[in-house]
């Protein structure tokens, strides 16, 4: 076979397989239209819809978010509970709870410490000893080379608060890792 018969072999068995010879699906199909007697049933009436006017427009709409709920900064305050001072400026670390943050690491040496937190818009901060964070005016009251120890004071719904001691402990690497995963 040489090299100019092949083209015209390739073209010869394009135009064999576009023949028009339908004939025995042609019977097939009139078998089955013949056969088929599938009754389809009707479809039910449609109901007439009823508009109901929505009259309780000075309720919150059901279309939009609800509002969050705010912690009152300036609570009633029932005698013989702690006072906070609510008038102090606040740092940078009191707009995070203190799920969202995560110890990172130790700066200095022996008798002065700074722990590095990262906030969860993954900033990073330096803090010791007496510096505020938390929702709930927590305080670092000790900072370890592997943990910080904080204070908090937690409203306990009365207009009293409550003093809650906790841990935050360093993040190890496999543990990172495994949370960016």
């Amino acid at each position: 076979m040489t090299k100019a018969s092949l083209p015209l072999l390739v073209v010869v068995m394009v135009l064999a397989g576009c023949f028009d010879d339908t004939a025995d699906i042609q019977r097939f199909m009139a078998d089955v239209k013949a056969n088929s007697n599938a009754q389809i049933p009707p479809l039910p009436p449609v109901k007439a819809f009823e508009h109901l006017p929505y009259t309780s427009s000075e309720l919150r709409s059901p279309f939009s978010l609800p509002s969050p709920e705010a912690y009152n900064q300036n609570p009633v305050h029932q005698p013989g509970c702690i006072q906070l001072d609510n008038q102090r400026e606040k740092q940078a670390l009191e707009q995070f709870a203190i799920d969202n943050l995560k110890m990172r690491g130790t700066l200095g040496h022996a008798d002065q410490l700074w722990a590095l937190i990262e906030a969860s818009d993954q900033s990073l901060h330096r803090i010791s000893i007496n510096d505020r964070l938390g929702l709930f005016h927590g305080k670092v009251i000790a900072v370890k080379p592997d943990y910080i120890e904080i204070t908090e004071f937690i409203p306990d719904g009365s207009g009293c608060t409550v003093q809650r001691n906790s841990k935050l402990q360093l993040l190890d690497a496999s543990a990172d890792a495994a949370e960016t995963n």
